[in-house]
């Protein structure tokens, strides 16, 4: 459900308030108009929640800040109606008795009474919208909290995931230098790159990379690609030692590179 903002619903509680009295009030009443129009103090206290509100609901100030700033316009909004309605209330209880003495309508005293409370009950209730909007806004902020925690831990897990993966290519890549042969090649690939691609796969969930992990995974695709017996993925018998170190260093560029986004965060 849209919310409402607060000082539209005050100004619309007025509204019911006014129509309620109009044809009650004493007609030389310039003290029940003056009152009436006293609440300048509310309405600055609900346009500050409304502010607080606007910032939380659009992810700029949600949180346990905007629920404290809540908390505290709502405690100046009832202060504030506090005084207004007792103002409002002797102005136009002073503007009826001396209006009964010459006219003894009892009917627009029970009438303007009535609009009273239900102007008192609207300010109450909403006191109590302000108070549910910041309950709800410490809830975001201890989710909040936890999400970054968990963020945290994700993060830190692909981490070691990723580290874990560059160190076993490291490791494959010197294995393969050291004897460039299609056994030792066809050993490691292409779940070398296999693994380092589900990895990077993985990072598209992480915020604060240096680069796009598809752009290296794209980059790996033809060391761990899911069909076909071909080079780079796997190598025939006869394929030579440069041939194989031409493949390797190649595949150590496009790990150099998964380095540099780690080393980026």
């Amino acid at each position: 459900m849209a919310h409402v903002p607060y000082e539209q619903r005050w100004a619309a509680a007025r509204k019911r308030f006014e129509a309620a009295t109009a044809k009650h009030r004493p007609k030389d009443a310039k003290a029940v108009a003056a009152a009436l129009n006293g609440d300048a103090a509310l309405v600055k206290a609900l346009k500050s929640g409304d502010a607080v509100h606007r910032a939380g609901a659009t992810g700029d100030g949600a949180g346990d800040e905007a629920a404290k700033a809540l908390v505290a316009a709502g405690k100046d909004a009832v202060k504030a109606r506090k005084a207004y309605l007792a103002t409002l209330a002797k102005a136009l209880d002073e503007a009826l008795n001396q209006d009964a003495a010459s006219r003894g309508d009892k009917a627009a005293a029970a009438a303007c009474e009535r609009a009273m409370k239900a102007l008192a009950k609207d300010a109450a209730e909403l006191e109590a919208a302000i108070g549910v909007d910041a309950d709800r806004f410490k809830v975001q902020a201890v989710q909040a909290e936890k999400d970054a925690a968990s963020a945290e831990r994700a993060q830190k897990r692909w981490e070691a995931n990723i580290n874990g993966a560059l160190a076993r290519a490291a490791a494959g890549v010197a294995k393969v230098r050291a004897k460039p042969t299609p056994e030792t090649y066809n050993e490691l690939f292409p779940a070398l790159a296999r693994d380092l691609a589900t990895q990077l796969a993985a990072a598209k969930a992480l915020d604060g990379l240096r680069a796009d992990p598809d752009f290296y995974r794209r980059k790996l695709a033809p060391w761990a690609g899911q069909g076909g017996d071909g080079p780079p993925m796997q190598v025939p018998p006869d394929y030579t030692a440069r041939q194989i170190t031409d493949l390797i260093k190649e595949f150590a560029t496009v790990c150099k590179g998964v380095v540099q986004l780690v080393g980026g965060r």
